[in-house]
Parts: structure tokens; C-alpha cells; sequence
């Protein structure tokens, strides 16, 4: 071999040729550790192993979390809608007002609040719930946002009986204010249950009429829906590569 040709092959060692173009045996190691580096740099190796069981925990505690703010949202309800008169007759009761307003506005307010709700509690579980954003976390959350306002609901449903039974005991004359109730919902579980088990569907979807006790969920629906389409990962969750 010429002088010009060992110093051309000097010159390009092979893959696994040391400085001197001896061999060296590659390292066992170094490729893990490059692996590792590289997992780091690009925040896989940080990431946290999802499940779903997991995700089916986060939504759940969702769900519960949501479902007892609808305590303090029932007394917000109480507190924002404004209450009709009425005055205690002989043989029953009058409003003061020949076509109350009262009426219409406890719906209104009832919705509005949970609309409110609806778009802070998808906001919030999105930024605060990275690691399970998901269908699942979705799903806790639709659930939580409807036991959220049935919770309002019932507890405004037991101010409304108190109120009628305070009435039949009061004397005649007396002034009292009827407290807010959320009329356009038909709402009986085992009244649909017994109609679905003699197949009577008509009769079951009557009596699952959530109307104003849906808001809540649509707003969290959308909002949360919105967020998701402005993501840029298919995975939704921050820390997994574009």
C-alpha cells in the first residue's frame, strides 16, 4: 500500500476505529445514556404513566368536587333572584303583582349561574388536570356539572315547599316572598325507571327533561371542547412531544 492510500485510510476510520484506527469496542452504556438524555431533553422521561384507571379517578373526583359546589351556588341562587310577594286571603293566597316576573327570572338566573360555572369549572380543569385531560376527564366533568345544579335545584325545591307550608299556617293578610324555583324541569328517576322496565320510552324521556339543569354541562361541553381543538398535541397533555 503507498504512502498517499494509509494516510487516506488513516484519515476515515471506520465506525468502530479508535484515534489510531485501532477497534474499540462500542460501550454499552452510551447509548442508553444518550436515550436517557434525550428523553430528557424532550420531556419524555418526565411524563407519567397514564392509565385509565387513573384518568377514571381524576374525572371522578371531578365529578364529586363539582357536584358540592352546587351548596354554594344554590345559595348564590337564593341570593341574586329576586322573590315575588304574596299576601295570605281568605280560603288561599294573591300575588301583588298581577304578572310577576319572579317567575321567569329564577329560570334566567339559575342559567346563568351555571353557565358561569359551566365555562370557569372546564377552564380551570383544564389547567389545573394536565396530566388526564381526555374523554374521561371530559366525562367526569359532564357529570359533575349536572349533579352540580340537581343539588341546586333540590335544596331551591325544599325552600319552595317551606314557603307554601309557611303560607298555609300564616294568618290572613299576611306578606311573604316566594323563594326562586326552577320550573321548566321534569325530573323523577324512578318515575322513568318504571317506565323503561314496561318499555314505555315516551313516557321515560318525560320524566328526564333536565332543561335548566343542563346549562351547566353544555357550557363545560363546549368549553372544554374549545380548548382541546386549540391544543396542539393529539394526546392533549403538555409534557408529550408535538
Amino acid at each position: 500500500m503507498t504512502d498517499d492510500a494509509e494516510r487516506t485510510v488513516n484519515l476515515r476510520p471506520g465506525d468502530g476505529a479508535g484515534a489510531g484506527g485501532a477497534a474499540v469496542s462500542p460501550d454499552p452504556r452510551g447509548s442508553a445514556a444518550d436515550g436517557g438524555a434525550a428523553s430528557s431533553l424532550y420531556g419524555r422521561g418526565a411524563r407519567s404513566e397514564r392509565t385509565a384507571g387513573r384518568d377514571l379517578l381524576a374525572a371522578g373526583i371531578l365529578a364529586v368536587v363539582l357536584t358540592a359546589i352546587g351548596l354554594p351556588a344554590a345559595m348564590l341562587w337564593q341570593i341574586l333572584t329576586p322573590r315575588v310577594e304574596f299576601v295570605v286571603v281568605d280560603g288561599g293566597w294573591a300575588s301583588t303583582e298581577t304578572y310577576p316576573s319572579g317567575y321567569v327570572e329564577g329560570d334566567l338566573v339559575f342559567a346563568g349561574i351555571g353557565l358561569a360555572l359551566g365555562i370557569l369549572a372546564a377552564v380551570v380543569a383544564w389547567a389545573a388536570m394536565r396530566e388526564r385531560r381526555g374523554p374521561i376527564l371530559l366525562l367526569g366533568l359532564v357529570i359533575g356539572s349536572i349533579g352540580c345544579q340537581v343539588v341546586a335545584w333540590k335544596i331551591g325545591a325544599n325552600e319552595w315547599q317551606r314557603f307554601w307550608d309557611s303560607v298555609e299556617r300564616a294568618p290572613v293578610g299576611a306578606h311573604m316572598w316566594r323563594p326562586p324555583s326552577v320550573l321548566f324541569v321534569e325530573l323523577d328517576p324512578a318515575a322513568a325507571w318504571a317506565a323503561l322496565k314496561v318499555g314505555n320510552f315516551t313516557t321515560a324521556f318525560d320524566a328526564l327533561q333536565l332543561g335548566a339543569l343542563a346549562v351547566m354541562a353544555l357550557a363545560a361541553t363546549f368549553t372544554y371542547t374549545v380548548c382541546a381543538g386549540w391544543s396542539r398535541r393529539p394526546s392533549l397533555r403538555t409534557d408529550a412531544p408535538e
